[in-house]
């Protein structure tokens, strides 16, 4: 059995910073309208834990939420917008956050794209990983 590992993460000003530890979940691509439109990009990738094996270390006072639904929640840092975490219903139990906000390599790869039929048009994505899309975004794709 391998030793757990601990990542710290942070937003762009660094007002908001968070340690997660291993084994991670998962790291996926996501294409889903949402979180490009959340974020202002082609994609975002997210990753995912346990709650249990997140831990906010400094700034609880500095995130701001959005409740897109009912069932679901994201959480930015209020001073610099970086957008951070995501819980929602589905997830019961587990913490997302955007992998680009850890603050170091991760061993842990992106395994796949979601939502991939949701995908912009003005970007190719040639990365050989497994695709998802459809009704609910994780229908294998050929």
């Amino acid at each position: 059995m391998s030793a757990e590992k601990c990542y710290k993460g942070s937003c762009l000003c660094k007002a908001v910073t968070y340690e997660i530890t291993t084994p991670i979940k998962f790291v996926i691509h996501d294409h889903c309208t949402i979180c490009r439109r959340a974020s202002g990009a082609a994609f975002v990738t997210w990753g995912g834990v346990k709650a249990e094996q997140f831990k906010l270390t400094s700034g609880s006072e500095n995130l701001t939420s959005f409740k897109y639904s009912a069932d679901s929640e994201r959480q930015f840092c209020k001073h610099c917008g970086s957008q951070l975490f995501f819980k929602a219903k589905r997830w019961e139990g587990e913490v997302h956050f955007t992998r680009a906000t850890i603050n170091e390599e991760m061993d842990e790869k992106p395994k796949g794209h979601v939502f991939y039929s949701d995908k912009v048009n003005w970007f190719q994505f040639e990365d050989g990983l497994p695709r998802y899309g459809g009704q609910s975004g994780m229908e294998p794709l050929t």
